[in-house]
């Protein structure tokens, strides 16, 4: 199976607490890296390099936060993929201008150990040991109906429901799945031909238009499509798993 593993790095000093899970993946990849524009420098790009010569890096400006990054990259992967691992970095503090609900609650020191940790559950999902990675392929080899792997499944909406029918009605997906299940985070393993059924150049595009540039706080175009990745895998029939 050819696996294209995509990293939205807006934190680059991230990196280094991914390579660890990234070694778990005992299996070729290619690696997809998306960086913002004044947000690395060369030593961060070097580090990349040096760890995977092959390393394909975009940049791409900060518009729908991870999400955004993926779709950027999502237009540059290979046809001929066969499963996604998306994968990016969480600080969980927002931005100056616009912290997060969790910042404001919380405070910045409480609320940065709390995404440390959902961070780090969230890879041990996906990528948690050479063993982990293995039945999680394999499960994708053995089983058609297994469509995306992850931490934990979630179903709530929050405040997001105009926006989820909004980009649902522009990809044509039946809002029936709506309140379905989905990966909570935007860390998971999926089928590429799944979300290729949905996102074409053209409905990227118009997605990315919808976003706005820099952290924003829920409801959003981006945490709509949080969940529509577990609907669009539904609506093909497939399953969303969690495997150890």
């Amino acid at each position: 199976m050819k696996i294209a593993v995509c990293v939205h790095l807006f934190y680059p000093d991230m990196f280094e607490q991914i390579i660890p899970y990234l070694n778990n993946l005992d299996y070729p990849y290619k690696l997809y890296i998306n960086l913002c524009p004044g947000k690395y420098n060369k030593k961060q790009v070097d580090l990349i390099y040096n760890y995977k010569p092959d390393a394909i890096i975009n940049v791409s400006r900060n518009k729908g936060v991870d999400v955004g990054g993926f779709l950027y990259t999502f237009k540059k992967i290979d046809g001929d993929t066969d499963l996604i691992i998306k994968i990016h970095t969480k600080k969980g503090i927002g931005s100056e201008l616009t912290p997060s609900a969790s910042v404001k609650r919380k405070g910045l020191i409480p609320t940065m150990r709390a995404a440390d940790k959902w961070f780090h559950d969230m890879m041990v999902g996906i990528l948690k040991d050479v063993s982990s990675v293995n039945n999680i392929i394999n499960e994708f080899k053995t089983n058609q109906k297994c469509g995306m792997v992850g931490f934990k499944l979630y179903n709530n909406l929050g405040p997001n429901e105009d926006e989820i029918i909004k980009i649902m009605n522009l990809i044509n997906l039946n809002k029936d799945l709506i309140g379905g299940e989905f990966i909570g985070g935007t860390i998971f393993w999926v089928r590429y031909d799944i979300l290729k059924k949905y996102l074409n150049d053209n409905t990227i595009d118009t997605i990315l238009k919808s976003m706005p540039d820099g952290y924003i706080i829920e409801p959003s175009p981006q945490h709509a499509i949080e969940r529509i990745f577990g609907y669009m895998v539904k609506s093909e029939g497939k399953d969303i798993k969690v495997i150890n």
